[in-house]
């Protein structure tokens, strides 16, 4: 039965927001291309949410900041890692901290950056490997990220586990926990962002006596720490420290998918596993990092981003598939469903390996893009490249081989075999 079948024959209510919920779990490309075909811009409720699936209407949502507002973050961001860029739309404070903080992550930084996550990542795996076994999610996708982001940042934490739980527990309830709003959840990112800032209001005299010993010191906190902003900008120590905790809690949980999820596609996909690993070996990292964005399409980090809409609006406004929505009315503007709209890409449901960059939203689209997408451009590519370099990779027999998030909203564990 398809989904708008069921969804008919539904009780209408918590009943049908719940189908939903499934659907979207365990069937989301199939139901996205029903409701592109079908309800574009489909209504869960007669009060929303609107699922917004075609792709330049998702576009259109997440091009209209002040319309379509990143509000609903707040709750949750605020009493973990205070005010913070990401829940704020066309603000002094977004415009602010994003500029401090593009001027701190430097694009000529990147050669750095590749040959760091390539040593992290071939320790990672050799320290993980067992018996030519390796369980990849925590021995490596989250382990090297976390390390990359804690060296990258000046924030190196207390240690690995540690940074492990704080990025965990941020993520899941500033990003997982809607729209069940568990308090529990929230609780433990207020805990981890309390954590973070006592280390933080700790680390910084003795980062800035350093620095008083060495100058060249050269991460992102100390560039930070380095630069005198005048008291008219308004960027204190107070912000200095809630960027810095946003780069541990945008880096971590959303790139440890991106890496186990794209090599779980390419391990049922033995000609692109093949070409992938031809990459890796040729030194291509252009050719790899098309394949391994190509084959996150296919299971994306996440299926859609929220946003609250602030006043009346009409989505894909002179069309048939036109839909109103009024203020308070939440949008799911589905990424996921738009890097698979065969009203834009060519062939959406075959695997290609020459897709312009901007068919792709893993990054998101838009005044809220990943801060950091050019770091992720090359992190995420490079460690599937030490993972493919080894030799006879390929998924472990049986139910380890399975990509297991364990009920939660995160991959969770992932086994594969090597010969070394």
């Amino acid at each position: 039965m398809s989904f708008l079948s069921e969804f008919s024959r539904t009780e209408v209510g918590p009943k049908q927001a719940q189908l939903f919920n499934i659907w979207v779990r365990q069937h989301t490309l199939e139901l996205f291309a029903e409701l592109r075909a079908n309800e574009p811009n489909f209504a869960v409720t007669a009060k929303g949410p609107i699922v917004v699936t075609r792709f330049r209407d998702v576009q259109e949502v997440l091009s209209r900041p002040t319309v379509f507002t990143v509000r609903g973050y707040a709750p949750k961001m605020d009493p973990s890692v205070g005010p913070y860029m990401l829940a704020r739309d066309d603000t002094v404070l977004n415009q602010r901290d994003k500029s401090v903080m593009w001027t701190m992550l430097r694009r000529e930084d990147l050669p750095n950056v590749r040959k760091m996550v390539a040593d992290l990542a071939d320790k990672a795996i050799t320290a993980g490997l067992s018996q030519g076994r390796l369980e990849v999610v925590s021995n490596v996708s989250r382990k090297v990220i976390l390390q990359m982001t804690g060296a990258y940042s000046g924030f190196p934490g207390p240690d690995i586990e540690t940074m492990m739980r704080w990025s965990r527990a941020t993520q899941n309830d500033m990003f997982h926990n809607f729209p069940q709003n568990d308090e529990t959840v929230h609780q433990a990112s207020v805990q981890a962002g309390a954590e973070m800032r006592a280390y933080l209001q700790e680390l910084i005299p003795q980062r800035r006596a350093e620095l008083e010993k060495n100058p060249e010191l050269d991460d992102t906190l100390s560039r930070l720490l380095k630069t005198k902003f005048p008291d008219i900008v308004g960027f204190n120590e107070e912000r200095i420290i809630s960027n810095v905790m946003g780069l541990l809690v945008g880096a971590g949980e959303t790139s440890s998918a991106a890496i186990v999820q794209s090599l779980d596609v390419l391990l049922d996909r033995p000609n692109e596993f093949n070409l992938a690993k031809q990459a890796a070996q040729d030194g291509n990292d252009e050719l790899l990092s098309n394949i391994v964005w190509e084959a996150l399409r296919f299971k994306p980090q996440a299926p859609f981003v929220v946003r609250i809409c602030a006043e009346p609006y009409t989505i894909a406004a002179g069309s048939t598939r036109a839909v109103t929505v009024q203020p308070g009315m939440v949008v799911l503007a589905s990424i996921a469903s738009a890097m698979h709209d065969e009203n834009e890409l060519v062939h959406p449901n075959e695997f290609c390996t020459d897709r312009p960059d901007y068919h792709y939203m893993h990054l998101g689209y838009g005044h809220h893009r990943c801060l950091g997408d050019h770091i992720s451009k090359v992190q995420v590519p490079e460690i599937m490249k030490r993972l493919l370099l080894r030799k006879g990779l390929r998924r472990s027999p049986d139910d380890l081989g399975r990509l297991d998030f364990k009920g939660g909203s995160f991959p969770e564990a992932f086994y594969v075999d090597m010969d070394s």
